[in-house]
């Protein structure tokens, strides 16, 4: 959807909105709250706010202008109008661009207001509901009025404001509405192993056109969201930095919340993004602040991403609340320490047993079958060239299927980057070093 002019702010008024929001302070003036708003009450706030405004614009555009910006200072201001839309299921705000989903189709509206008007209208939403936002809690759960979910971070927890208002479906009344959007119809999946899955064409060259096979599979299954990826390794061995180059693989236009303990992930500017940072666990000793795996929580149930990322599972909670996102329907990506496809994921069970009490091995690993699909290994070795370089490469590529009746995973190698490589070769290494025989001795 184009961006409609009948949103947003103009040019004009983000020119003087900071002048009228500094002389509302300094008069301590207040918008109306939404919840006891009269007409008698919002006339005196526009009679306010067009006074502020006479000797700043012309006075063919003065009423106009003083109309948008008492909505603008009022309730979710400029998101207001979004609210009243037929059809609209969630709206959307990252920094100062807005997007919403209306019937199913998530339509980007662009930059509508300065990241900074966000944040003073997540911060009127607190006071106005009575929950009071501070250094030590940036993060805000409230119902609106009209019985809207709105959610919000602010920064430092986030890069730039993070809003998202989801409209519980009051305009589906009935099973005859249910029918008429689809709901009951049959649909066939989206993805189905090929490149013709990535519904943009200049993506789709861009995948296609590599070189690797490697490399090639794993930016499609980026471009198409295929499946939830846990890339594991030791340390130092380039986990982080595949992904980043394969985040320039993402859909641009899709909702995807970055999490981190430390900047490390990053994605394309045009991506439509929301990145929290927030420490894994807090120390003794520490003030209260809200962790990782608290964020995570957050955003899995209530900004609504169509891909999570994590940049690296340490803590417990962080590794429990991981496996809780990827068995929610969306796709979930993360790093993770281990020599082996098989040590990354005793790391995660461990890690997740350690969380909850009355975990059992079996619920874990049904939690990593169902919201897992691909482990892609890093490893790192010797230049055969130059002794003193390091080479990293992708060792494996394993693809989790199942479990059986015994509790162990059923897997699949889809890849092995050790070529030639001599099983023998602990017992070859013996008979070449001690002259003996590897079965039993000289």
């Amino acid at each position: 959807m184009a961006k409609d002019e009948t949103y947003g702010l103009r040019e004009i008024d983000r020119k003087v909105l900071p002048e009228v929001q500094e002389h509302l302070a300094m008069r301590k003036i207040r918008p109306p709250d939404w919840r006891d708003e009269t007409p008698d009450s919002r006339q005196k706030f526009f009679d306010a706010v067009r006074g502020i405004l006479i000797s700043s614009v012309s006075q063919s555009e003065l009423n106009e202008i003083a109309t948008r910006l008492c909505d603008a200072l009022t309730g979710v201001g400029i998101l207001q109008p979004f609210l009243r839309l037929q059809g609209v299921e969630e709206i959307y705000v990252r920094g100062g661009r807005v997007a919403m989903e209306r019937s199913g189709r998530l339509e980007h509206l662009g930059e509508l207001a300065p990241a900074s008007y966000f944040e003073q209208m997540i911060r009127r939403v607190a006071d106005a509901t009575g929950k009071p936002l501070s250094p030590l809690n940036l993060t805000l759960l409230v119902d609106l009025p009209g019985g809207e979910r709105f959610t919000a971070l602010l920064p430092p927890l986030s890069d730039s404001p993070v809003i998202n208002i989801r409209c519980f479906g009051r305009n589906m009344r009935g099973l005859e509405d249910l029918e008429r959007v689809g709901t009951f119809n049959r649909h066939i999946p989206l993805v189905s192993g090929s490149l013709e899955d990535i519904r943009d064409p200049d993506l789709r060259r861009k995948v296609s056109g590599q070189s690797s096979p490697v490399a090639r599979y794993l930016a499609w299954v980026m471009a198409t969201l295929a499946g939830s990826v846990v890339f594991a390794g030791p340390f130092s061995s380039g986990k982080t930095t595949l992904f980043n180059a394969l985040s320039d693989y993402f859909p641009v236009g899709d909702p995807v919340a970055v999490l981190e303990t430390f900047r490390e992930i990053q994605m394309r500017p045009e991506s439509f993004m929301m990145r929290a940072i927030a420490p894994a666990e807090i120390l003794p000793g520490d003030t209260r602040r809200i962790t990782m795996d608290e964020v995570l929580n957050i955003v899995y149930t209530r900004a609504n991403p169509r891909a999570i990322i994590l940049g690296e599972v340490v803590s417990p909670g962080e590794a429990l609340q991981f496996l809780r996102a990827s068995n929610l329907g969306r796709r979930a990506f993360t790093t993770i320490h281990g020599g082996s496809v098989g040590a990354a994921l005793r790391r995660l069970e461990d890690l997740t047993l350690s969380a909850q009490d009355g975990l059992t091995m079996r619920a874990v690993r049904e939690m990593v079958v169902s919201g897992i699909d691909l482990v892609v290994l890093m490893s790192q070795a010797a230049n055969p060239k130059d002794p003193r370089a390091i080479d990293r490469f992708v060792a494996e590529i394993t693809h989790i299927v199942d479990i059986d009746d015994k509790g162990d995973y059923i897997t699949e190698t889809l890849y092995r980057g050790v070529e030639g490589a001599d099983v023998s070769l602990y017992g070859k290494a013996w008979k070449e070093i001690t002259g003996g025989d590897p079965g039993g001795g000289k």
